[in-house]
């Protein structure tokens, strides 16, 4: 994808850690392509939403600094806070970039800030939680963000889906591919555990924009000022702004986008044929 705009002189800090997941073989690039085009993305809020500057960062998770490492050099003057669950990710981010550590928490809720932020940036994390761990996030995102602040996260979306009903191997193989096809075209919302997942509960999740937008009704305090599907490598990117009363709840709020019943084997396997293309 054509950048959004010129970092190629920006001095970023290149240091790999030995144990950064996020490195896969030989494709390096990619792995600093990706981070690039995050600050791209971050850029575009600022602009987008009026804020030249954003003094408190918040990197949830940040692993080794895919991100940070460019956060960092374009946004020197920032405290930025590195957090993630991989202790050995934000003690290196630590290190390497100045940032502050916070170990992160299974349960956000258990998670507490001594501050605001003004930008929060979530690579890929609610793309692997279940419905109730989705939505207890982005209500921690909305509480952790000061007044005119900016949330960017990314979502499993349409393209994602439209890869597995197409029957495109090498995308994700540990998973039911056929139940969550299933129920995101049921529901908007589909979640499927990694199948070497015996005790945790993490795997993939896919939203669509429709389920987004009614989950943001949630929020009067919240304007959706961009969704862009396919922004972050395959991921879809929503870019959000807080400012207090904003909207008025004209549409209600609904009940945290419950899960549709459950179709009958028959009009499930039906379906699914139809769908795959048997």
């Amino acid at each position: 994808m054509k950048p959004l705009y010129d970092f190629s002189t920006l001095p970023v800090d290149r240091t790999l850690a030995p144990r950064d997941g996020m490195v896969a073989g030989d494709l390096t690039e990619q792995y600093f392509d990706l981070g690039r085009r995050a600050l791209e993305l971050i850029h575009f809020s600022s602009v987008l939403c009026d804020k030249p500057h954003y003094p408190e960062i918040l990197d949830l998770p940040c692993g080794h600094g895919r991100v940070l490492r460019w956060l960092r050099a374009h946004y020197g003057y920032a405290k930025i806070t590195a957090c993630d669950l991989d202790r050995d990710g934000v003690d290196f981010c630590a290190q390497q970039f100045g940032a502050l550590p916070v170990y992160s928490e299974p349960d956000l809720n258990q998670l507490h800030f001594p501050k605001q932020f003004d930008l929060i940036w979530v690579g890929s994390l609610v793309t692997h939680l279940n419905h109730d761990r989705w939505l207890t996030t982005l209500d921690c995102l909305v509480k952790w963000t000061r007044e005119c602040g900016v949330i960017i996260f990314t979502t499993q979306g349409r393209c994602y889906t439209s890869l597995l009903a197409r029957g495109q191997r090498n995308v994700t193989e540990n998973i039911d591919k056929p139940a969550l096809l299933e129920e995101f075209a049921r529901t908007g919302f589909a979640y499927q555990k990694y199948f070497e997942e015996e005790h945790g509960d993490y795997g993939v999740a896919v939203t669509s924009p429709e389920w987004l937008q009614r989950t943001l009704q949630r929020y009067p305090d919240i304007i959706m000022r961009a969704y862009l599907e396919e922004a972050w490598g395959m991921q879809d990117v929503v870019i959000l702004y807080k400012k207090a009363g904003h909207y008025e709840p004209v549409l209600g709020v609904p009940e945290m986008n419950r899960v549709a019943p459950v179709p009958t084997p028959a009009t499930r396997y039906g379906f699914m044929d139809w769908l795959l293309g048997r």
